[in-house]
């Protein structure tokens, strides 16, 4: 790993579209569906990333 990749737990969800697709995406790999609404994307985004709080909290 280089100083410039992030740790294989970081969470950091970007929208990527495709056609008149927009999918949410993570560091840790999850990818949400592909919506049509980019605004639905990015709530699959925020969920991801609320529901995973609690797994970094709990880490090793």
């Amino acid at each position: 790993m280089t100083s410039e990749e992030p740790p294989a737990d970081t969470h950091r969800t970007t929208t990527q579209e495709r056609g008149p697709f927009c999918t949410a995406t993570c560091l840790c790999g999850w990818r949400g569906p592909a919506r049509r609404a980019r605004s639905k994307a990015r709530s699959d985004a925020a969920e991801h990333l609320r529901n995973a709080e609690p797994e970094a909290r709990t880490g090793p």
